[in-house]
């Protein structure tokens, strides 16, 4: 069986960007990024390949990431919060705007909820490195 080159990348993003929030990152990295790769896995198994309705099962997924993200920038004490919690507002107009008016090709749905997922993974990575730099930097150096 042969993957799609979109399947491998989206999947080394995911486990990537993911298993190092979870492995170096604080309280929010990890809830952030274990939520993150569930819901890939969640999204690649729902969708009707053809594209051609709203994605219901991936839409209604996306708004509880969007309820979690802004939680979790109410809460934590991150910039980065933010950000995934806008992106993934985004996702959640998209589906909206889909519903609402049809006549978008489906292609251009697809596309723009992919890309907006990769914005997803590049904030939580960013986050990542700004709290492992943080660490390092309340750390004192012994051999100094």
């Amino acid at each position: 069986m042969e993957l799609p080159l979109w399947f491998i990348a989206n999947f080394a993003t995911a486990f990537l960007v993911c298993g190092f929030a979870m492995w170096r990152g604080g309280g929010p990295e990890r809830v952030a990024g274990l939520f993150l790769l569930v819901s890939n896995v969640l999204t690649f198994i729902m969708p009707d390949r053809r594209w051609n309705d709203v994605q219901f099962g991936i839409m209604w997924l996306d708004i509880v990431a969007f309820a979690l993200f802004v939680a979790l920038a109410l809460l934590a004490d991150r910039w980065w919060t933010m950000w995934l919690a806008g992106f993934q507002g985004l996702c959640v107009l998209l589906h909206l705007a889909f519903w609402a008016q049809m006549k978008i090709t489906s292609l251009v749905y697809s596309t723009g909820l992919n890309l907006i997922g990769y914005a997803v993974f590049v904030t939580l990575l960013l986050g990542t490195i700004a709290h492992v730099r943080r660490q390092k930097a309340a750390v004192p150096a012994v051999f100094e």
